[in-house]
């Protein structure tokens, strides 16, 4: 490699560590909110949210300097696998183990988002049954709404 490649080299790696460190402090907002949402912490979703928002702008960032420089060190939609067998011995060793810290921190995120999902569609489905409670809308046991015992709602299936 020669210095320029060098120099492009040391950004990459260092906007890989970037990479991974961003997705890890997504995977921790992501289980705040879910442990908030657990508790019924709703005031504090607002400030997780634009934390969130902050973290996957500077993703999104670090991705397309990642992409420039891939592209500059001529591996341009190379996979990181396809990355790994253009280096040299000593750097395909560091790489493997920055992919692999990347690849971990990505599926922890991915993880995270799915438990804070699901616990907002929880928290969603609590709120909407009571509301529906407050507005008296009768379900049957498979929470299917009874027409019958509350017919004007049948005005409603009429243009669907």
């Amino acid at each position: 490699m020669d210095k320029n490649q060098l120099v492009l080299y040391e950004r990459f790696l260092t906007i890989l560590r970037e990479l991974t460190e961003t997705a890890h402090s997504i995977a921790r907002a992501e289980e705040e909110k879910a442990v908030a949402l657990s508790l019924k912490r709703h005031d504090l979703l607002d400030g997780f949210m634009k934390k969130e928002q902050a973290y996957i702008l500077t993703l999104r960032g670090l991705d397309q300097h990642r992409v420039r420089l891939a592209k500059s060190l001529g591996w341009e939609s190379l996979t990181f696998v396809q990355i790994l067998e253009k280096v040299e011995p000593v750097q395909k060793e560091y790489l493997k183990i920055l992919f692999h810290d990347l690849e971990q921190e990505l599926r922890t995120l991915q993880q995270s988002k799915e438990v804070a999902e699901r616990m907002m569609n929880v928290r969603v489905y609590e709120l909407l049954a009571a509301i529906e409670r407050q507005a008296g809308i009768p379900y049957d046991r498979e929470r299917k709404v009874d027409f019958e015992g509350f017919p004007h709602t049948n005005l409603c299936d009429r243009y669907g």
